[in-house]
């Protein structure tokens, strides 16, 4: 027996497809963005509160509000170091095989904090430029859960499929800060 699947694992069992893998995190994800607009829809109160009493936690990982003034260099540097940072740390836990939680979770949050900012901007919709960076960045962190998951489970026996992947998340991890680094500043470089 020389099939794909008995080659790539002991355990035929097991799912080495880095598509299927990239499909269930979306399906994840999903599932996990649902449960966070549900949150959100019952418990929208307590959402905001709880948003407003614990924000002093994104200083604690260096994380600051944009206040006009702000060099563009360091938002870009700040942008990129904190996306990178969170990327990675998806593809180690993608590597630890906890796909499914951390999907759901990330979904969850996600979604959550959306609908809780427009409460407390005082805005009756999302705007579409933060949907679209909001759905870029969790395709590349679903990107990176599942690079990590598909090496894991196929060590470097398919480099190609991890050579490609992680390309893919550095690109999109770039265009991403470069459209927020837009929406800021309204330009990128002049």
């Amino acid at each position: 027996m020389n099939s794909t699947r008995t080659r790539y694992s002991t355990n035929p069992k097991v799912i080495t497809d880095f598509w299927v893998i990239f499909f269930k995190c979306i399906g994840w994800l999903i599932l996990g963005a649902a449960a966070g607009f549900a949150f959100f829809y019952f418990f929208k109160d307590f959402s905001v509160s709880i948003i407003e009493r614990y924000k002093f936690i994104q200083g604690i990982f260096g994380i600051k509000q944009y206040q006009p003034g702000i060099g563009f260099l360091k938002v870009l540097l700040t942008i990129l170091a904190g996306n990178l940072i969170s990327t990675a740390a998806y593809f180690a836990i993608g590597w630890l095989k906890t796909l499914i939680p951390v999907a759901i979770l990330t979904g969850f949050i996600v979604t959550a904090l959306l609908f809780t900012g427009t409460v407390r901007n005082q805005q009756h919709v999302i705007p579409l430029e933060v949907i679209i960076l909001v759905c870029v960045e969790a395709l590349y962190r679903c990107l990176a859960l599942t690079a990590g998951e598909h090496l894991a489970k196929n060590r470097l026996r398919k480099k190609a499929v991890f050579i490609v992947s992680v390309a893919a998340v550095a690109i999109l991890l770039v265009g991403a800060a470069l459209y927020e680094v837009y929406q800021i500043f309204g330009y990128i470089i002049q």
